[in-house]
């Protein structure tokens, strides 16, 4: 296997540039263990008071919460050009927060779910770690083929 020619390594980001960027962000992608199984879901979240917030509705991503294992989100980006990309991973304890204790942040009319429905369960995430990266990417024909529309298949 021959190596990638060298140019513009990852960086890693640090803590303060990492929240930075979840501020910048509103959807992420929650990690939990449901069971023994590893299960996804997107999230609208928010970023308050060092930690992240979003609420859900009852269903198997909740049960996953309540059980207090570490769960992990992590929320991307690229700059306007498209010539730049990062990510950040905040890894925590979840845990249910009485609405009396909603932070300010959280008011914001801009950030409504994706997906519709009440959304009764506020949930915190306690970061235990929050990491990131960002990199330039290759342009696309260097790293994804050119497609064939003229395929049958389409």
């Amino acid at each position: 296997m021959e190596n990638s020619p060298s140019g513009p390594k990852t960086e890693v980001l640090p803590e303060a540039e990492c929240w930075k960027y979840l501020r910048s962000s509103y959807i992420g992608r929650l990690a939990v263990i449901n069971g023994t199984t590893p299960e996804i879901f997107p999230v609208n979240f928010v970023p308050a008071e060092g930690a992240l917030y979003f609420r859900t509705a009852p269903g198997t991503k909740l049960y996953s919460l309540l059980a207090g294992t570490l769960v992990a989100l992590e929320t991307d980006g690229l700059n306007a050009y498209s010539t730049e990309v990062w990510s950040v991973v905040v890894k925590g304890i979840p845990e249910p927060v009485a609405d009396g204790n909603v932070p300010l942040e959280l008011s914001d009319p801009d950030r409504e779910p994706w997906e519709s429905g009440v959304k009764e369960h506020l949930i915190r995430i306690n970061p235990t770690e929050v990491t990131g990266r960002r990199f330039y990417v290759q342009p696309r024909t260097r790293w994804w083929p050119p497609q064939d529309f003229s395929a049958d298949w389409i």
